[in-house]
């Protein structure tokens, strides 16, 4: 499951893109996966839905109601692990699913459970920077910044 934010509540400043936008976003980077790694994802709209700032923790809940028996793992990049211990109920998260990070090239170690994939760099910051620069990203999936330049996203026309 693909769960983009609705309202990050930890962030300093709104997100430029809507939540609907960073749904779609999610949607579209999906469409330049390979056909069998797409039939493994879903994308929802749990936290875009939602009204006010959201939460993992509900998010969590939410779907433990549908999945009662199911057991989950909260993936998460180097940078989100670092800020767990901040978010609302950081110990209850913990209980309610395994973490595991996906570890950022350079990036400190965690308390959690790593998993090293050789991963690009990539951030939302660094995207967002680039684009406010006038340089196209080279990270990013064609479909989405297809998306981005036709909405003028992040200053991108």
């Amino acid at each position: 499951m693909l769960i983009p934010t609705g309202d990050p509540y930890l962030r300093p400043e709104k997100p430029i893109a809507t939540p609907g936008e960073r749904l779609e976003m999610c949607s579209k980077a999906l469409e330049d996966l390979s056909d069998e790694l797409q039939t493994k994802v879903v994308v929802l709209d749990i936290e875009t839905s939602r009204k006010g700032a959201t939460y993992t923790f509900d998010t969590l809940q939410s779907l433990r109601a549908f999945f009662p028996k199911d057991e989950f793992t909260l993936v998460l990049g180097s940078d989100a692990a670092a800020t767990l211990h901040k978010w609302k109920r950081s110990d209850d998260v913990k209980k309610q699913a395994a973490i595991l990070v996906i570890k950022r090239p350079g990036s400190a170690g965690s308390e959690f459970k790593e998993l090293d994939i050789k991963a690009l760099d990539i951030s939302a910051t660094k995207i967002r920077e680039d684009f406010a620069k006038g340089k196209t990203p080279e990270t990013i999936s064609p479909t989405v910044l297809n998306y981005i330049r036709d909405r003028g996203l992040y200053g991108s026309r």
